[in-house]
């Protein structure tokens, strides 16, 4: 029982921490979707391929640090694939999966210029259609393959 009770009050704490998180972005600098800026030398790539929230709450709130921390200027891709595609889709068990406090959270970085790439090689093996995808998305090849482009291009590499 003090187990659940932990987990229950960490994913509290974790949303909150991340809500803060992208929240100072808002004060720290202006958006990258806003204009054409060139790319940054702060770059990461985030491995996200579980669908458990919590998991998903420290991804995003991560992001967010790092943004918060180079003054947005930091190029981040989120790479979801497995499991952690169902973020990326535009369905009824997407909505009733992801609390809509994260998919806020999505919404916030994407315009801070964090990009969400969809693995096209899952969608294929559970049968989703690219029209699913929710419009933060961005289809890629594979995620695998797409994370060992990015890191040839200087990406540092973080899984959970």
């Amino acid at each position: 029982m003090a187990q659940a009770k932990n987990h229950s009050r960490r994913h509290f704490m974790g949303g909150l921490a991340a809500a803060a998180g992208v929240g100072a972005l808002a004060v720290a600098g202006q958006s990258k979707a806003g204009g054409m800026m060139e790319p940054s030398k702060n770059k990461v790539v985030y491995q996200l391929n579980k669908s458990d929230a919590a998991y998903i709450l420290d991804i995003l709130h991560s992001a967010a640090t790092v943004l918060q921390h180079f003054n947005n200027d930091a190029d981040i891709v989120i790479d979801c694939f497995g499991p952690g595609i169902w973020l990326l889709v535009k369905t009824e068990k997407n909505r009733h999966h992801y609390e809509k406090f994260i998919m806020e959270q999505v919404q916030s970085l994407s315009m801070y210029g964090v990009v969400f790439n969809a693995c096209e090689q899952t969608l294929k093996t559970v049968k989703i259609d690219k029209a699913s995808l929710i419009p933060e998305a961005k289809p890629v090849f594979s995620g695998a393959v797409d994370l060992i482009i990015l890191q040839q291009k200087g990406y540092a590499y973080i899984s959970w």
